[in-house]
């Protein structure tokens, strides 16, 4: 069974007001009203970017959620949510191949049936299978928008970033249960690293797996495991974008781009306490992985 797309970003936050404040007033993020959502013990805002939503949720009681918070001194991404026709056969078919679920039966919110994939079965992956849509009220336009310059505009969510330790093992994982369309093996020296870009509908998981244990992503991997690390967002400048974070007062990684040899990319990180713990990425080009 293919997952239709990527719908949702749960991010789990020390503080919804602040960092709502962020992706709306730099991201251009459009905010939902603010919900409570006492089962689960947590405030909870959509922060949609073009066609995906940026689900905050801020803990209001000691839970897991806030004791990760704690540990992890900042916010996190928690997990990738997929729409699918049927939430029942998405179940059936994930039992099918053997991937473990926390919800054999779906759980119910507003009307959105959904179920939540164990991520021992993804190596540290949490996805959320959603059938059906949120009736969040969007609030207007937020006049902040207006201050963002053209070119630094988010265009769409690109990629998601998730380390692995077995490149091979985690392609047809990825391709065989969800499938994704997979790309051929690419090699970046800069980072020590080879990768495979894995495609549902315009997103992709750039499974990323080290080639030294010293290297970027062997670092990474040592310090966090595996599992989900960054976000990346397609812009039209990657100057004009880097320019308008460092004035925004967000700490870069890069203050000028980067080009990782994968024509015709541009990119530049930030660094994670630009955002609360969370780093993303941005990327001005698209590459043509597909087409080899």
């Amino acid at each position: 069974m293919k997952m239709e797309k990527i719908v949702e970003v749960g991010v789990a936050v020390r503080n919804l007001e602040s960092t709502s404040k962020k992706y709306v007033d730099i991201l251009g993020a459009t905010p939902s009203e603010i919900i409570p959502v006492d089962q689960y013990g947590n405030l909870c805002q959509m922060c949609r970017i073009v066609d995906v939503d940026l689900r905050l949720m801020e803990p209001t009681v000691d839970n897991d959620t806030a004791k990760l918070i704690e540990k992890r001194r900042g916010d996190w991404l928690s997990y990738i949510g997929f729409r699918v026709p049927d939430i029942d056969g998405a179940i059936a078919w994930m039992k099918q191949n053997n991937v473990k679920m926390i919800d054999e039966t779906p759980r119910v919110e507003d009307g959105v049936k959904f179920a939540f994939v164990h991520p021992d079965s993804f190596r540290g992956m949490l996805f959320k299978l959603i059938e059906g849509e949120h009736k969040q009220r969007y609030l207007p336009e937020p006049p902040a928008h207006k201050a963002i310059p053209a070119p630094a505009r988010v265009k769409r969510l690109y990629h998601i970033g998730v380390n692995i330790t077995d490149l091979d093992a985690a392609t047809r994982l990825y391709t065989d249960v969800l499938g994704t369309r997979p790309s051929a093996v690419q090699t970046i020296d800069m980072y020590d690293m080879k990768i495979t870009m894995n495609r549902i509908g315009d997103v992709e998981f750039e499974l990323l797996c080290p080639t030294r244990e010293d290297g970027v992503i062997g670092k990474s991997i040592a310090r966090l495991g595996e599992g989900m690390v960054h976000l990346a967002f397609l812009v039209p400048d990657i100057e004009a974008t880097i320019a308008w974070l460092m004035k925004s007062e967000i700490r870069m990684i890069d203050e000028t781009p980067r080009d990782p040899g994968i024509e015709p990319f541009l990119e530049a990180f930030t660094h994670p306490a630009g955002f609360n713990g969370i780093m993303y990425e941005f990327i001005q080009g698209e590459h043509h992985l597909f087409e080899q």
